[in-house]
């Protein structure tokens, strides 16, 4: 990058030589003078980040559709029990909830007890993809900080020589455009891809919690109809 500011300088008042228009993106992309680099490290760090968010979401929701269908009449706590086992990963929150439910009922708990323990617990496991949130936020931040930068660089570039020249034109504008540019890709990408996955999240911790509170109190239910 200093290279053209030595190279603008010493052409100064000097013919300029023929500048080579880009005739690909990757062209293109030079043009950026280094902003690429730290542009596109965020870019990839971001996408591995959301990527293993969503194959993560994947493995650990699968089974939910078949746990969201026990029938919360006339249920018993075995009944209850073999359900969430049946047909569910380990790892599933339905299943794991349902455990937390069994866990504070055997403990004597009401079915309130047992809806705050069980939402302790979804929680812990929705604040685990909040930090994919952070994460994402602060990659897409950055990037767009190091376009504005690149912008002000560019304008520096531009002007730097004290006349207009083709050189000093076509590489401050270079920095000023293709880094920004790059900013808004990087933002473009992830920033959707993030905003869908933490609403699907959203959606799927919200059905989670309304499913605690029903079978809470249906194994509440089913308690005091046993002792009757």
């Amino acid at each position: 990058m200093f290279a053209y500011f030595m190279m603008i300088q010493a052409t100064s008042g000097q013919e300029v030589p023929d500048v080579v228009l880009p005739t690909s993106f990757l062209d293109i992309i030079e043009y950026a003078q280094g902003f690429e680099w730290p542009l596109g490290a965020l870019f990839f760090i971001g996408l591995f980040i959301l990527v293993s968010a969503y194959v993560r979401q994947f493995r650990q929701w699968r089974g939910s559709r078949a746990l969201m269908k026990i029938d919360t009449s006339n249920l018993t706590v075995d009944e209850f029990s073999i359900a969430i086992e049946k047909d569910s990963p380990p790892n599933n929150p339905f299943r794991v909830i349902g455990g937390k439910l069994l866990e504070e009922f055997h403990r004597g708990g009401t079915a309130q007890t047992m809806i705050d323990y069980a939402y302790r617990h979804i929680d812990l496991d929705h604040e685990k993809y909040k930090e994919t949130d952070r994460y994402i936020t602060a990659a897409v931040y950055i990037a767009l900080s190091l376009g504005l930068l690149g912008t002000l660089l560019g304008i520096f570039v531009l002007f730097m020589s004290g006349s207009r020249h083709e050189a000093s034109d076509l590489v401050g504008l270079g920095i000023a455009v293709v880094s920004t540019m790059l900013a808004l890709v990087v933002r473009l990408i992830l920033w959707p891809l993030n905003v869908y996955l933490q609403a699907s999240l959203r959606r799927r911790y919200t059905s989670l919690r309304k499913w605690t509170v029903a079978f809470a109190y249906a194994l509440s239910t089913s308690s005091s109809n046993s002792r009757l």
